[in-house]
Parts: structure tokens; sequence; C-alpha cells
């Protein structure tokens, strides 16, 4: 067998370099491969007279190959549970490298906005996100040929169930269940589904705020009021704003307001698509028909939709809305100072 020896030291040279019973086990079978299954291919050419010493030999060789590799698992294996045993016992880890973790930039201004509205006696809800095209379009004066409700730019479970297309939905229900009220004041808030393409400003899921403030004498005068002061509230005084007329099926008249876009301030850029301007607000005085299919018997409200992830845009300067979704721990970490 000494002309064996030089080969089994080979083994436990190469066994000696690997750190894993698996990267163990590998080095044995090349080994295996390279210098014993070819003694076994020879054994099976031998004369059969000459078969019996030479396969002894063979075993014997087979055999030291396993006890070294045993001894060397065995010591590996006692090295591995030695240190997982001190990593276990170490009380005395440095916690110097945690870092304090930060609210995504969304919540920051949810909360802003609520603490708004609640010193306003709104109440805050936020609803179910599976909703019934009732309250998503039925009760909103939707036609049934709006582009809305086509599958191309809503998710749908069946023919009644979806998921909400925005909280005016969830206003919707609430407004149903409190037609009663001389004062009704309703701030929902949550995530709303748009089968939309992702880009820089647009993401298929993004939050909203929606509103509505039922009372007799209420006016535009008043949802602008309204909408100004709660711009200035998160921007400061000297925010730009404008307001432009628009069209949505439950309110009339209805508008529209755009914030200065905070990346190229109005000159124009693709955050901006070229306008200046972000479309963050969409309002208007609530339709009568929306009013008395309700049960209201007031004649007049306000109404707005609020784009939550355009206007932490807008405040926080980030220039692609899906750094939002992102968890992305070098983006969040910027609004560390937000939290405190």
């Amino acid at each position: 067998m000494e002309k064996y020896q030089q080969l089994i030291n080979e083994l436990v040279t190469e066994l000696s370099k690997t750190k894993s019973i698996n990267e163990a086990i590998i080095a044995r079978n090349v080994f295996i491969k390279k210098h014993l299954t070819p003694l076994y291919e020879k054994l099976k050419s031998l004369p059969k007279e000459e078969k019996a010493s030479f396969g002894n030999e063979v075993n014997q060789f087979k055999n030291l190959i396993n006890i070294k590799f045993d001894e060397f698992s065995n010591k590996l294996n006692e090295q591995l549970n030695e240190t997982e045993h001190a990593i276990a016992a170490n009380v005395s880890i440095d916690t110097v490298l945690q870092t304090k973790g930060a609210l995504n930039p969304i919540t920051l201004l949810i909360d802003q906005i609520v603490q708004f509205f609640r010193k306003l006696d709104f109440q805050i809800v936020s609803g179910n996100e599976v909703t019934t095209t009732k309250y998503n379009f039925d009760y909103l004066n939707i036609p049934l040929d709006h582009p809305g409700r086509q599958t191309s730019e809503t998710f749908y479970f069946n023919e009644q169930l979806m998921l909400r297309a925005h909280n005016t939905a969830v206003t919707a229900e609430m407004m149903h269940k409190n037609n009663q009220e001389k004062d009704l004041r309703i701030l929902s808030y949550g995530y709303v589904y748009r089968n939309d393409d992702d880009d820089l400003s647009h993401s298929h899921q993004f939050n909203q705020i929606d509103l509505v403030w039922i009372k007799e004498g209420l006016t535009t005068a008043s949802l602008k009021w309204l909408i100004t002061s709660l711009l200035q509230y998160l921007y400061g005084k000297d925010v730009k704003v404008r307001y432009r007329l628009s069209f949505f099926p439950f309110t009339e008249p209805s508008i529209e307001a755009d914030v200065e876009c905070p990346n190229c301030h109005g000159k124009g850029c693709s955050l901006c698509k070229k306008t200046g301007w972000i479309e963050i607000i969409g309002a208007g005085m609530l339709h009568q028909k929306v009013l008395s299919d309700a049960g209201f018997t007031i004649k007049t409200g306000i109404a707005a939709g609020i784009g939550i992830d355009r206007l932490a845009m807008i405040k926080y300067k980030i220039n692609d809305i899906r750094h939002i979704y992102s968890n992305n721990f070098s983006f969040l970490k910027q609004f560390v100072k937000e939290n405190k």
C-alpha cells in the first residue's frame, strides 16, 4: 500500500482546502473519479489469477479514502459547531451599525393631511379596497359607456366586484349611509388601482385621498378656499397653484388644481410632460343626481380627489413615482428627519 500513500496525502491536502462538508464531498468525489475509478477499470481487464491480489489492494485504497474523509468531516463539523456556539453565545455584539428607520413619504403625507382635515371636523375613513360597481360607478353618475369602466382601465373580480379605481367609491358609500346628516364631512384615503403602465409619474397602484363636504350654502369659493388652504398647509404660503375648468361625471361644475413642477420650476420637463405643472387635485360641486341618488335633500356639496403620490413627489422633490414603492433603503433614509 506504500505506492498509494502519496495519493492519500494528496487527498488530505485537497480536503484541507475546503470550508464546508459540501465542498469536502466534491473534493472526495473528484479524487475518486481521478484515482480510484481507473483502478476498477484496470481490475476488469486483469487475468483471473491476478484479480484477487489487485482487488484486495484497490479495496484497501478505497477504505483509506473513506477513513481520511471521515476523519476530516468529523473535524470540520466540530469546528463549525464551535463557531456557531461562539456566535450564539456572544451577547456583546456591537449594535452601532443599526440605523434608525424612516416612514415612507406617503405615510408622512397622509398623516399631515389627516391632521389638517381633523381640525376641520372631517370624519376619517379608509374603507375597503374591494368595492362594487355601484359605488365606484353607478352612484357617481358615471355612464355605462364611460372608458373608465373598461377592463383596459380597471381591475375586475367579476361583473359586480372590483378593486376601487378611486376613493370616491368609499365616500359614495358613506354618503348613502349618512344621508340624514345636515353637515356631512368625510375624508377617505388609501390605495386605488388603475390599469395603467408604470412610468415616471404613473403607477397602476397609488394612494389617493377623497373628500366630500355636504352642507347647505357651500359654493365654488368654499371649494377653492379649502384646496388652497390645504396646499399652503403642505407647501407654504408661496406655493404656486392654478385652477382650470374640467369635467367629472359626479361634479358640476368641475375644476382641477395643478401645482408648479418642483423639478423644472415651471420650465417644462419629462416629469410634468413639458407643461411646467403637475395635476394633483380634481374637484367640483357635487352633481345634483349624486346627491339625490344618495338620499340627500341638501342641494349643495363639494368634493375633491387628491393624488397623494404626486403631492409627495412635489413636497419631497421625487422625480420618479416608482421610487416610492421600491423599498430602497438609501431612498427612504432621507426621510428620517421628517419622522422627528
